[in-house]
């Protein structure tokens, strides 16, 4: 399919046959409409989008559906229905749409262009910040659309383009074949080799085919143990009455399951300047996992004990409240791995100490700016604050705040609790959480982020290590 698409003169995306003609005929002319006014104001402020931002208002009837059966009104509906369909969240149409000749998508008679996919986004998404805006409508800011959209302008500089950081994008689309999760992305990875490290067989199981998967990840040195990052399971994984697909697939803890999303996303591991963004390991950099059967063996420090864990920030909630509501009992004391307040530290373990957006660290929550309302801010102070919402929602989405045996206060997967063991591996830049099942046989749980210990403080002595069994 990469080849077919790589060479074709032309492509045409068809989403389907419109089910109110003039609903979308009003929707594509609305599109229009908010490329026309996104392209003026960029020219007029000199591509400042900030400040193009802070002209865009609910006062522009014309783009903005405040009046219930107006023409602007039945355009939005007319987007709605456009962005609700399942085209776009097909796994193998990602290649159809994000051709580098920009096709056009087709619905009944009606085409539009990513481009004006991209501005119908945008303006969801700003129009999102004023209480006026009808709730049926917010969902196209950040539906499967808003991804394709932003895949296509910016996928291999946000997203990557390597066989990992491509299935964790394409977690959330649809294929009917499950292997194709797998398969769909292979021509698109540039860190697969020509003679092929994974080869499409459709005669494997689906384990087989995501333990190739980790294979091929532990067999590339550069990789460390990244894709232990990209391990969720549900909520209610381990309790009795879950009969979950890893239980269905025989699937050991430690391969990712990528037709199922906790709505969590790996922690940002690299940071602009393609250095390793923590590293929990020190100079333990060099794995030395391998996989016997349905086994992973690796070499690791036993490093500390969780003993509680806050409530899931649930990733359907866009509300801060829910993490703010983490924040520490005597917020004045001293953390002492750091040397900050306990809230200082708070405010930094609940953004990772990282800007997903500039893939830097050093960060810290602002509540007072990302609790102001966005109509109300200068045309930095609304950025700033857009950045601090994407990077708080990528490290604390699905996650909860925990606090270990030694003081210590980090964020763990949703599935984790009181009892589960932290533990450094030898070439992860995070910490592990790992439940002991028996001796030295463990079920993995997954990455976490602990404050204070992320740059190697904990491994120095050469005889504390492990040989740790993931089943």
């Amino acid at each position: 399919m990469a080849y077919i698409y790589k060479h074709a003169l032309s492509v045409y995306c068809r989403i389907g046959v419109p089910h109110d003609e003039e609903e979308v005929r009003l929707g594509v002319a609305l599109m229009r409409k908010f490329h026309v006014v996104l392209r003026d104001g960029l020219a007029k402020y000199n591509d400042d989008m900030d400040k193009v931002c802070t002209t865009i208002s609910p006062d522009m009837t014309d783009i903005f559906p405040g009046i219930v059966d107006s023409q602007c009104y039945r355009g939005w509906l007319g987007i709605k229905e456009m962005f609700q369909r399942s085209y776009w969240r097909r796994t193998w149409v990602y290649q159809e749409a994000t051709h580098t000749a920009a096709p056009p998508f087709f619905c009944g008679d009606e085409h539009f262009t990513m481009t004006f996919v991209s501005a119908t986004v945008f303006m969801a998404h700003h129009f999102s910040g004023y209480l006026q805006f009808p709730d049926c409508f917010r969902r196209i800011a950040r539906g499967a659309p808003f991804s394709m959209a932003a895949f296509r302008m910016d996928g291999v500089i946000q997203y990557g383009d390597s066989l990992l950081d491509l299935l964790e994008y394409f977690r959330t689309t649809e294929c009917s074949e499950p292997r194709d999760k797998v398969y769909a992305v292979l021509g698109m990875a540039v860190d697969l080799s020509s003679t092929g490290d994974i080869i499409p067989d459709y005669s494997k199981s689906l384990s087989e085919v995501y333990t190739d998967v980790v294979r091929f990840s532990l067999s590339h040195a550069e990789h460390g143990l990244q894709v232990l990052g990209h391990v969720t399971h549900p909520a209610n994984h381990w309790s009795d009455a879950s009969a979950s697909a890893f239980d269905r697939l025989s699937l050991p803890s430690w391969v990712p399951y990528y037709r199922q999303h906790d709505g969590s996303n790996p922690f940002c591991t690299k940071v602009a300047n393609s250095a390793w963004a923590y590293d929990a390991c020190g100079a333990k950099k060099a794995h030395s996992a391998r996989i016997e059967g349905s086994r992973l063996l690796v070499m690791g420090y036993h490093a500390d004990e969780i003993v509680s864990v806050s409530k899931i920030w649930e990733h359907d909630v866009f509300s801060t409240a829910e993490v703010q509501a983490w924040e520490p009992e005597n917020s004045d004391g001293m953390y002492c791995p750091t040397g900050q307040t306990r809230d200082e530290a708070f405010r930094t373990t609940v953004l990772a100490d990282m800007n997903v957006v500039t893939k830097s660290r050093g960060h810290i929550a602002d509540w007072s700016l990302m609790n102001t309302k966005t109509h109300t801010l200068t045309a930095d102070e609304s950025s700033r604050k857009n950045g601090l919402e994407i990077a708080l929602k990528s490290a604390s989405g699905c996650r909860r705040l925990c606090w270990t045996k030694s003081g210590w206060m980090g964020l763990v997967p949703s599935t984790a609790q009181g009892g589960d063991l932290l533990f450094v591996l030898w070439g992860g830049q995070m910490f592990h959480a790992l439940r002991r099942k028996e001796a030295e046989r463990f079920t993995y749980v997954g990455e976490c982020y602990v404050h204070g210990v992320m740059d190697g403080e904990l491994v120095t002595d050469e005889g504390d290590q492990q040989r740790i069994v993931i089943e």
